[in-house]
């Protein structure tokens, strides 16, 4: 089988309209599964309260964990693929789409029988205290069964764009929105069961979301299909280097998130971890649209590297970059003009004490938006160019060593709402690094060391 003209379209077309053919749905499917999210948000905060809602964000650093070992596999996998498709090697990038889907369901099997079997445990391990545990732990165990078809959908996703599809991710993400913003009216809105349904509206989406995007799959114009692996499975301890700075920026951000919630259960108590709860959707979103761009653009860079053409990736770079500074620049205007509208959708009207601690936050981090849309674009270049140290680079000092490192420095020094500075700070360093490293792997210089 011979590439198509989805993937033809991908070398040959005008860089301009590709770069939008593939972000648009992208970003779209990611603000999609925001909203969701966001909704849960609402309906929990509004339907059973402050400390349901900082029970969902304890339980969120293992939820990013293992979210980050399937975008791991899926992202350095398909930029494997890319690269044969742009070899015009369509069977060998079916293998290795197929063997990926093999680890990505073994692994999500796994967690979700961990999460299942320990969730007080987890729950504990993670900060829960009090009236948190019983709550956290019964959206664990919910939420466990529903993994496997998560890591379907995330396999799906990654792999349609590579196969010259995006708009079926975009699709399904959105099939994901509809129906978890419905079920969560019907199972926490109208019947009242609690975190119980919110994590039940979210794992009966994700399966609509697979059903719609496995069409794709099962059409004639798929060119990657499911097949029996064959050969060396060398290809997956490959795939899982090259996509570990993105297994590291969904990691680390869990290991950030648990670190402040320490910190503000520390000296806050539930209700400080609500407040950066309501924080966290809100920059959410924004983080969201960066990596959107970036999941748009890794399949461009891939299957350009593979066709051997410079000058193609380093303008799908530089628009990468150039809309994420742009959208980083709206996203900082909301913050500053609109936070106490952002926050007060989350909450009842009578909780004043966590509204004016999430709108203090937000006035601390907001420049972070400034620099980390073009760390986030940079890092995935390098995972396209399948520069696996050097994507890891960024995301390791961008994600963990600077955060982690500047949090505990300037909680001992500013008290624990000092511990939020770190954060801008933190990107505005890793920018550095970005562009130290992008000047020594330029894509002529790649293409030239690739021939």
């Amino acid at each position: 089988m011979s590439v198509v003209n989805a993937e033809q379209k991908m070398i040959t077309g005008a860089p301009i309209n590709e770069f939008f053919r593939f972000v648009f749905p992208s970003v779209f499917g990611m603000l999609a599964i925001s909203s969701a999210v966001i909704v849960d948000g609402i309906f929990i905060g509004n339907f059973v309260g402050s400390d349901a809602l900082a029970s969902v964000n304890l339980v969120m650093p293992l939820l990013a964990l293992i979210y980050g070992l399937m975008i791991m596999m899926t992202v350095g996998a398909s930029v494997i693929a890319g690269k044969y498709l742009g070899e015009n090697n369509a069977p060998a990038a079916s293998d290795v789409f197929s063997k990926t889907g093999i680890v990505v369901f073994l692994v999500s099997v796994a967690s979700a029988l961990v999460m299942f079997v320990f969730p007080e445990l987890i729950v504990r391990g993670l900060g829960a205290m009090g009236t948190t545990v019983p709550l956290s732990a019964e959206y664990l165990r919910v939420i466990a069964w529903f993994y496997p078809v998560l890591g379907m959908v995330v396999l799906l996703s990654q792999f349609a764009r590579v196969d010259g599809r995006p708009s079926f991710s975009l699709y399904g993400m959105i099939g994901i929105t509809v129906s978890n913003i419905a079920l969560d009216a019907l199972l926490v809105g109208w019947l009242g069961w609690g975190l119980f349904g919110a994590a039940l509206a979210t794992g009966l989406a994700y399966i609509t979301g697979v059903l719609i995007i496995l069409m794709h799959f099962l059409g004639s114009k798929a060119v990657l299909e499911f097949v029996r692996p064959r050969g060396s499975w060398s290809v997956i301890p490959r795939a899982a280097m090259n996509g570990f700075s993105e297994f590291l920026n969904e990691t680390s951000a869990g290991i950030v998130l648990f670190l402040l919630n320490w910190i503000l259960m520390l000296h806050v108590g539930a209700s400080g971890v609500a407040a950066f709860t309501i924080v966290s959707y809100v920059f959410f979103i924004g983080l969201l649209v960066f990596y959107g761009v970036a999941e748009g653009i890794a399949p461009l860079i891939s299957v350009n590297f593979g066709a051997r053409q410079p000058r193609r990736i380093y303008t799908f770079l530089v628009l990468g970059v150039g809309f994420n500074l742009i959208v980083g620049g709206v996203i900082v205007l909301t913050m500053l003009i609109w936070s106490g509208e952002l926050v007060g959708v989350f909450l009842t009207a009578d909780e004043t004490e966590i509204r004016l601690l999430a709108v203090s936050i937000i006035g601390i981090v907001w420049p972070m938006f400034l620099f980390n849309g073009a760390n986030i674009a940079v890092s995935t270049y390098f995972t396209g160019m399948h520069c696996a140290k050097q994507s890891a680079m960024i995301a390791l000092a961008r994600s963990l060593v600077l955060p982690v490192t500047l949090i505990y420095l300037f909680w001992q020094q500013f008290g624990y709402m000092g511990a939020f500075y770190a954060l801008p700070i933190a990107e505005a360093l890793a920018l550095l690094l970005s562009i130290m490293l992008f000047r020594s792997r330029t894509p002529y210089t790649m293409v030239r060391s690739a021939a």
